[in-house]
This record gives C-alpha cells, sequence and structure tokens, in this order.
C-alpha cells in the first residue's frame, strides 16, 4: 500500500468541501524562491537544492492528500449532469411539498368546543338509551351529592337574587359561603369515588 492509499485510509468515511487541504500556494511559493536564488558556494547550492527537491515531495504529497480526500467527498461520482438532474428532482419534490401543505393546512383542524360538545351529546344519548347504566348512576353517591349540590346552588342563588337587602358585602359573604360548600362537597364526591371503586374491586 503506498503513501496516498495510507492517507486515504486515514480519513474519515465523510466529508465536507471544508475538511479539504488545499493550502498549496504559501508551499508552491517557497520553491519558486528557492529556485530563484543562485548562491555562488556550491555547498549552499546543494543544500538548497535539496530544500526545494524536499518541498517539492511535501508539495506532491499535499497534492496527493487532497486528491484522496475530494475522491471520498459525497457526491462527487456523479457528473455535472447528474448533479443538475438531481437538483431539479429535489426542488420538484421541495415544491409538491409546499403546495400539499398549503392545499391541506386548513382540512384537518378542529372546533374543541365543537367536538367536546359533540362527544357530551353522544354520551348523554348513550346513557339515556341504557337502562342499567342509568339505574347504577342513580345509586351512585356522588351523582346524588351532585344532584343535590346543584338544586342547592339554584335555590340559594334565586334567593340572593331576590333579596333587596343584597349589598357587596353580604355578596361576597355569600360567595364564600358557596365556595365553601363547594369544596366540601367535591372532597365527599372524591372519597365517595374512591370508595366506590374499591367497592368494585372487590
Amino acid at each position: 500500500m503506498d503513501s496516498g492509499e495510507q492517507n486515504c485510509a486515514a480519513l474519515p468515511s465523510q466529508l465536507t468541501v471544508d475538511d479539504v487541504d488545499v493550502e498549496f500556494l504559501p508551499l508552491i511559493y517557497e520553491i519558486i524562491r528557492s529556485v530563484e536564488r543562485d548562491p555562488h558556494d556550491s555547498s549552499q547550492k546543494t543544500r538548497e537544492s535539496q530544500d526545494t527537491s524536499q518541498k517539492v515531495l511535501e508539495l506532491q504529497k499535499k497534492l496527493d492528500q487532497a486528491r484522496n480526500q475530494i475522491h471520498r467527498l459525497p457526491g462527487v461520482e456523479y457528473s455535472k449532469e447528474e448533479q443538475l438532474q438531481k437538483l431539479e428532482t429535489l426542488r420538484k419534490q421541495l415544491q409538491l411539498k409546499k403546495d400539499l401543505l398549503l392545499k391541506y393546512r386548513h382540512m384537518c383542524t378542529f372546533d374543541i368546543p365543537k367536538l367536546t360538545a359533540m362527544v357530551l351529546r353522544f354520551l348523554f344519548r348513550y346513557l339515556a338509551n341504557n337502562e342499567q347504566i342509568v339505574s347504577r348512576l342513580a345509586e351512585s353517591y356522588p351523582v346524588r351529592r351532585a344532584a343535590q349540590l346543584v338544586v342547592y346552588l339554584f335555590s340559594r342563588g334565586q334567593q340572593a337574587a331576590s333579596d333587596p337587602r343584597l349589598s357587596a358585602e353580604r355578596l361576597r359573604s355569600f360567595t364564600a359561603r358557596l365556595r365553601a360548600e363547594l369544596q366540601n362537597a367535591q372532597k365527599e364526591i372524591t372519597q365517595a369515588s374512591k370508595e366506590f371503586k374499591k367497592h368494585q374491586q372487590k
């Protein structure tokens, strides 16, 4: 295996254009300067000739290394026409995807409130037509407690609205009592639901 193949094997399998070392000009400049110099001393001339030969070898090595790196660049195996054809294909695919996004952007939107209302209507219709479920729910404490709370809040709200003595202070007091009732009822319903689930698991 020669030095060029060894350098090629040492390079990573995937390169970019920025990884290719093409800094040849400084070395070429030094070679030209060495050739232009004409020392009179024979020993110095011999030394200059050896230095120039060494720099030429370094330049050859850098050229071989750059050639091996270029051969490893992705897509270098394609001709100019093939590269242009692939680029045009990618442009068409990109434009097609953009057109599809514009076409279907507004076709998959959902109105969450309407969707929720539709689901609730379906559930109520299903529950109303299932006597067994209605009977089980009627015997459930959370449902009975929630119904009692709704009736209580409705009646208290009517009384408060019809009271001519209702002031801002009494309204705040009434709101605080309602909030406390709601919190207590929520705790009762949560506890009853847990007990009901435990009873069903048994």
